[in-house]
Formats: C-alpha cells, structure tokens, sequence
C-alpha cells in the first residue's frame, strides 16, 4: 500500500479510489481549499427504472456471479452516459441511491440543469434497451427532477469509517416534490425552477417539453488532480478501500444474501439552524460507530421533504452467519439515538434478502460508489416508512434468521 505522503494514481479504470469523492470535492482538496457550505443553484435527480427486472433475468439466466458481473457492466454503462451528459453542462454527481443519483449544477438558475435532464433523456433512449443472453429485452426508463434555490453543502462522518458529502435544504425538499410528480419519461421541474426559466422552456404545467434556446454545451474540464491517499483513504469503507488499492474492486460485485436497513431521522433544521452541521455529525458519526461495531456499513445519507434517512447493509462486503441478527442489534441501539443526539422521530426498518452489490461509476473522473441495490432494499424502506416513530419493524425473513435472539 502507497506510504502516508504517496500519491495516488488519478485514474484506474476498475479501482479508481479517488473517484469516490465528487469531483468539485476532490478540486477544492488538491487546492487546499474549502467548499462553501451555503451554495446556490440547480438540483438535479435522475431515477432510472427497470433495474430489478433486469437484474431477476439475469441472476435466473446467468446465476449469481456472472449476473453480477453483467449488471454491473450495465449500470456503468448507462450511468456513464447519463453523468456523461451532467459533465457538458458543468454539474456535479453527488451521491448515489440505488439506481439514482442526486447532482448539484453551481450558481445555475435551471436552464442548464434543464438542458441538461433533457440531455439525459437522449442518453437513457440510446442506450436504455437492453437484451439478456438468452434474448429477453428490456427497456430501461428515466425520470428527472431539477429544483433551483440556496442549499447547504457539507462533509459528515467518523473519517475511520466513511466521510460522505451533504446536500441538504429547502431545494432539496423542492427536488423531492419535483421526483414524486415525475413519471418515466418526464423532466419535471420545481415551481421555482419553472419560474426561472419561463420563457427559455416550453412547460406543460411542471413538466418539461422542449428548450426554446440554445443551452451551451461547456469545454471539457481536465480530470480532477491526484490526492495523497491521507486525503482518499477517509471517504471509503476500510473494506472497500483495501479491497480497491489492492487491485481487487472486480470482487465487489456479487448477488448475494444480504440485510438492508433504514433508519430514518428528523429534527434538524438545514436551513435556519447553523449547528445544524454539528448535529447532523454527530448523529451519523455515532449510528456509523454502531453499525461498524456489530459488522454493517452505512452506505448512504439522503435528506429529503420527508426527513432523513441512513441506509446501511449486513453482509457485504464482508458477510456472517447472524447477519440478521446483527441488524437487530443494530436497530435497538440507533433507536438510543434519539436520547442521544439532536435527531428525533427515529424509525428503523430491516429486511433480508438478495442483493446487487457493485461499484457504479461512469467516465474516468466521475464519481464512483459502492451500494446494495435491489427489491429487498426498497422493502426494508417501504418497511421502516410504514413503523411508528421509536419503533424498529423487520420483514418476515428477518423475522426468521434472528428468532433465536430475538
């Protein structure tokens, strides 16, 4: 492994560590410099839908690890296009969730973000039909969401175990109202946004039909600068990371029995509570310390209308026999959170079951992550939004594994 001042190489296509970071994210560390906290500009969230279908096809034709291996390549593909486009028009990807990703556009007043939803469209159609071996085919689909306004930006997260990037705000709940309103097919934009851009977009109420002017597509930027592996190291599980530097990221991708779990959180004003940072850092930073402790990792952080919501997974990379359980476990105590830390109304919710585990990137530079994918992710959200505040609720399966400890 690299010494602690050694450089790490810029770009790998396979084991890229440093694309785990955002690339504005990774400037502003090569610079020595910070990001603002408070931005304004345009949000954008693309959700493609089609994966699960795609992904059952392929585990019954192909079988586990091979299948793993195709989807994978899949969703590389088609999250290269689409993050291809987002590069033309100067975003930023800022964070995976599942077969979505939230982008940032700075200082855009929505035409470009705009210009940029319907340029993913485009992309989606190109190269969103796909055929299995055995000759099934499938349409992969996208909706789009843009919202414009001031939004906080920041880091969270215990640096041994994961730091992760923030994006949080009134224009993030506005993004949200934006993607509920959405169907395949569409770009829909926030009542602010549509403001914005009135008289460059053609609207049907919210939702996007064509530009009225041209929307420049932007010279291409060099890739992001090498950072010493001090400043990489931190934004990666340990796993994850040992397994990248050591040449191995091929062996992240796998269908495999797993245990996803929600916890979902509110109480913290992003947009008027200037310790709101602090508390939201101590939340994460406590719930990763549990979730390590009992053999999970914390995959995710995602702010929304609704509140906040950590995703953490049991069994990947690393699996146990008492996954399950460990997820119970986990459960109870990030519930103690609540007496804790400044959150409140935590609700957890845990399934069992298969799931895609990957490293989805697209072109060399753009932002990588590690994520569990799959039905039994989406129940064990359905299951945590469906509980009562205080509450921990499981699927019958996990019900099942953990009914000798629990």
């Amino acid at each position: 492994m690299p010494g602690p001042s050694s450089v790490l190489p810029a770009a790998l296509p396979a084991d890229n560590v440093q694309a785990y970071i955002p690339g504005d994210r990774r400037r502003a560390l090569a610079a020595g410099n910070q990001l603002p906290e408070q931005v304004r500009g345009a949000a954008l969230f693309a959700d493609i839908s089609g994966f699960t279908p795609l992904t059952e096809m392929l585990a019954e034709e192909l079988g586990a690890e091979r299948g793993a291996e195709e989807l994978t390549a899949t969703l590389e593909s088609v999250f290269g296009a689409l993050l291809g486009v987002l590069e033309q028009h100067g975003g930023e990807a800022i964070y995976f969730s599942g077969d979505a990703v939230t982008c940032w556009l700075d200082a855009d007043d929505g035409l470009q973000a705009t210009g940029c939803a319907l340029g993913m469209q485009e992309a989606i159609a190109r190269v969103g039909h796909r055929r299995t071996p055995n000759g099934r085919e499938i349409r992969l689909r996208l909706k789009v969401a843009v919202a414009v306004g001031a939004a906080r930006r920041f880091v969270v997260g215990d640096p041994a175990v994961q730091l992760i990037d923030v994006l949080a705000g009134r224009v993030i709940d506005a993004l949200a109202f934006a993607e509920g309103a959405a169907l395949p097919g569409q770009v829909v934009l926030d009542p602010a946004a549509a403001r914005s851009v009135a008289g460059r977009v053609e609207l049907h109420g919210l939702v996007v039909v064509r530009l009225l002017t041209d929307v420049a597509v932007l010279p291409e930027r060099p890739p992001p600068p090498a950072l010493a592996e001090q400043d990489v190291r931190p934004w990666l599980l340990p796993a994850v990371y040992d397994r990248l530097v050591a040449g191995h990221g091929e062996l992240l991708a796998d269908l495999r029995p797993a245990v996803p779990l929600f916890l979902r959180f509110g109480g913290i004003d992003f947009d008027v509570d200037p310790d709101a940072r602090h508390k939201l850092n101590d939340l994460v930073v406590r719930a990763q310390r549990v979730v390590d402790t009992n053999g999970g990792n914390v995959l995710q952080l995602t702010i929304g209308d609704k509140g906040a919501y950590l995703y953490a997974v049991f069994g990947a990379p690393l699996a146990h026999e008492d996954d399950a359980a460990r997820a119970c476990w986990s459960a109870l105590e990030l519930l103690r959170l609540a007496e804790e830390t400044a959150a409140s109304g935590l609700t957890v919710g845990v399934s069992s079951g298969r799931v895609l585990v990957s490293s989805t990137e697209g072109d060399p530079g753009s932002l990588l992550s590690y994520d569990a994918t799959g039905p039994v992710v989406h129940l064990a959200a359905r299951i945590e939004a469906s509980a009562a505040p205080g509450t921990v609720s499981v699927s019958q399966p996990t019900r099942w594994l953990a009914r000798h400890r629990f």
